[in-house]
C-alpha cells in the first residue's frame, strides 16, 4: 500500500511540471532561392526556446504537393551540421509525401537553440497563360506554437511583373519590401498556425522554358475530364434503366388513407413481435426479439434477476422456466437462440441473450417471416422485388469501393477525375438502396394493418411525452409492445418517471433502487447492442508542419 501511495503521489508531483513544458519560435525566417529551371532552393532557420519540460527532438514536415519532389540538402542544430540518420545528433529524414525531417538530440531544457533547414523543391515555378509564377508559402501552415517574428526573401534574376501579392494567416503585421531581384516580407506575433504566402508573376519565358512536369500531368488529365464525365454519364444511365426494370417487376400495394385517425388500443390482437414487423414496414430487426424476451416473461417463460454491480454497471442474468403452455414459432426460435444446448443451462447474462441474438438473428426472422406469411399478410414476390434492390445496392457498393481504390492508384496520371466513375456506381448503388427502403414485403392486408399499428404507436409515444393518457392499461402491462414498437427508450423514462411497479418476472436485489427496472427496459429493449479549426493555404506549394517535442 505505501508503494502505491508513493508511485500515486509522484504522478501526481509530475503533472504540473509535464503541464508546464512549453515552447516558442523567437524568429522563424526563409530564404528562397530560385534556380535555373524552375525549382527553388529553400533554407529556413528557426530558434525555438524550450521552457519547463525536456525536449528532445524538433521535427518538420515538407509537403511535395504542386512539386516535382523534395530533396533535403542539409540540416543544422546551433550551427553544426548534423549527419543523417536515426539516432541522438542525427537528422532523419524520410520518404514520401510530406517529407518529414526530424532533428534527434539530447534531452534539452529552459534553452534556446538554433535549426536550421536546406532543401530543394523541384518544379515549383509554373506556366499560367500569360505569365511564370512562384507561389509559395513559407511558413509551416500547421505549428502549436508561436512565432515572433519571421524574414521572408525570395531571390530571382528576372524583374516580376506587377505587385507581389502576399496573403497571411493569424498573422499581427507584416510589411513587403519589393525590389527587382529580391522581395522580403516581414512578420510579427505570428500566432498557432500562422503562416505567409507570396506569388510573384513574371514574363513567360522568363524562369522555365516548359511547365513543369507535375502541371504538365495535370493538364493530361484536365484533357481527358470529359471522358470520364461520359463513362460517369453512362454508368448513371445504366443504373436508372437497372433500377427501373426492376421497379417494373414490383406490384405497388394501393395507397392507404389513414387520415387523423387515431387508436388508443391495440389496433388487433397480435402477438408483439409480429405487431412491431408489420409497423416497421416488414423489416424484423432486435428490439422485435426482445420484444419477444418481454413477452415470454409475461407468460412466466423466463424470470429476469438483477446481480450485484460491477465496475458501477449494471448487471441482469435471464434465467428459463419450462414453458407449459405452447410457444409461437418466434418465441422458440428466440429461446433456441439465447439458450443454445451446451450453454450454461437455463441462465444465461442479459448481455450474452442479445449477443446470441443478435448473431442469429436471421433464424428468428425467417420464424416471422413464416407467420406473417400463414396469416396473409406477407407477400412473397413483393419481398423478391425488394431483396434484389437490396443485392443490387450492397453489390454496387462494393463495386463502387474497388473503384475507388483503383482511381486512387490512377490519380498520378489521370488527377482525380477517375473518382467520377466509382461517384456514379456509389449514387445507384443508394438509390437501390433507397428502393429497397421504399419497398415493402408485406400483403395489401399487411400494409393496412401495418398502418394501424404505426399510429398506435404514435399514440404510445405521445403517452410518454405526456400529450396523452393511458385510459386501458399500465405502462408496465403494454412494455412488451412498446418495445416491438421502437419506444424501449420512451417506456424507460416513462416507467422511472410514474414509479411504476416491476412485474413479478423481475427479481431485484436486497439493495437496489428504483431504477433498476428502468434500467433493464432501457438495456434489454433497446433496438441495438450499443448503450444508451481554422484552413491551411490553399493554391502554392510549401507549408507543412512544424513543432518540437
Amino acid at each position: 500500500m505505501r508503494s502505491l501511495i508513493a508511485a500515486l503521489l509522484l504522478v501526481m508531483s509530475a503533472v504540473p511540471a509535464a503541464a508546464a513544458k512549453s515552447y516558442l519560435a523567437e524568429r522563424f525566417d526563409s530564404h528562397i532561392r530560385v534556380l535555373p529551371g524552375g525549382s527553388i532552393e529553400v533554407t529556413e532557420t528557426v530558434v525555438f526556446r524550450f521552457e519547463g519540460g525536456t525536449f528532445d527532438h524538433v521535427f518538420r514536415d515538407i509537403p511535395t504537393r504542386r512539386t516535382d519532389g523534395v530533396e533535403v540538402v542539409s540540416a543544422a542544430m546551433d550551427g553544426r551540421v548534423l549527419p543523417f540518420g536515426g539516432r541522438s545528433g542525427e537528422v532523419e529524414v524520410g520518404r514520401g509525401s510530406p517529407v518529414k525531417v526530424r532533428w534527434r538530440f539530447a534531452p534539452r531544457s529552459d534553452s534556446t537553440h538554433e535549426f536550421t533547414l536546406t532543401y530543394i523543391a523541384r518544379g515549383v515555378v509554373r506556366r499560367d497563360p500569360v505569365n511564370d509564377v512562384l507561389e509559395w508559402t513559407a511558413l509551416p501552415t500547421k505549428h502549436d506554437y508561436t512565432i515572433g517574428s519571421s524574414s521572408v526573401v525570395f531571390d530571382f534574376n528576372a524583374a516580376p511583373e506587377g505587385t507581389p501579392q502576399v496573403e497571411v494567416r493569424r498573422v499581427g503585421e507584416h510589411s513587403v519590401e519589393p525590389s527587382t531581384s529580391r522581395i522580403q516580407v516581414v512578420a510579427r506575433t505570428i500566432r498557432k498556425d500562422g503562416w505567409v504566402k507570396a506569388r510573384l508573376d513574371f514574363p513567360q519565358g522568363a524562369l522555365i522554358a516548359a511547365a513543369p512536369l507535375w502541371q504538365q500531368r495535370q493538364a493530361r488529365a484536365n484533357a481527358l475530364a470529359p471522358q470520364w464525365w461520359i463513362a460517369a454519364g453512362v454508368i448513371l444511365a445504366a443504373g436508372v434503366v437497372l433500377l427501373f426494370g426492376l421497379r417494373q417487376r414490383y406490384d405497388a400495394p394501393p395507397q392507404i388513407d389513414s387520415g387523423s385517425r387515431t387508436y388508443q388500443e391495440p389496433p388487433d390482437s397480435l402477438r408483439p413481435a409480429l405487431a412491431g414487423a408489420l409497423a416497421s414496414n416488414g423489416s424484423i430487426s432486435l428490439q422485435h426479439a426482445m420484444a419477444t424476451l418481454f413477452t415470454l416473461a409475461d407468460r412466466g417463460v423466463i424470470v429476469v434477476e438483477e446481480e450485484p454491480r460491477r465496475w458501477g454497471q449494471r448487471h441482469f442474468t435471464v434465467h428459463r422456466h419450462r414453458a407449459g403452455a405452447p410457444l409461437g414459432p418466434e418465441e422458440e426460435a428466440l429461446l433456441d437462440l439465447a439458450f443454445p444446448p451446451g450453454a450454461n443451462g437455463d441462465v444465461m447474462p442479459l448481455s450474452k441473450v442479445r449477443t446470441k441474438v443478435a448473431s442469429g438473428i436471421r433464424k428468428y426472422r425467417d420464424r416471422v417471416q413464416d407467420e406473417l406469411r400463414t396469416m396473409g399478410l406477407f407477400n412473397d414476390d413483393r419481398n423478391r422485388v425488394r431483396r434484389m434492390f437490396l443485392g443490387w445496392g450492397l453489390g454496387l457498393l462494393l463495386l463502387a469501393l474497388v473503384a475507388a481504390v483503383t482511381s486512387a492508384i490512377m490519380t498520378r496520371s489521370f488527377g482525380g477525375w477517375p473518382f467520377l466513375v466509382p461517384g456514379a456506381i456509389a449514387l445507384v448503388a443508394i438509390a437501390a438502396l433507397i428502393g429497397h427502403g421504399a419497398l415493402t414485403p408485406l400483403s395489401n392486408e399487411g400494409v393496412r394493418r401495418g398502418s394501424e399499428w404505426r399510429a398506435y404507436a404514435k399514440h404510445l409515444k405521445d403517452v410518454a411525452r405526456d400529450r396523452a393518457v393511458l385510459t386501458h392499461s399500465t405502462p408496465t402491462a403494454l412494455l412488451s409492445l412498446a418495445v416491438a414498437l421502437g419506444l424501449s427508450g420512451y417506456w424507460s423514462k416513462l416507467i422511472k418517471q410514474r414509479r411504476a411497479s416491476a412485474p413479478a418476472w423481475f427479481h431485484t436485489i436486497a439493495s437496489s433502487d428504483d431504477g433498476a427496472f428502468p434500467a433493464f427496459v432501457a438495456v434489454g429493449g433497446a433496438g441495438d447492442v450499443s448503450g444508451g479549426g481554422g484552413g491551411g493555404a490553399g493554391g502554392g506549394a510549401g507549408g507543412g508542419a512544424s513543432g518540437a517535442g
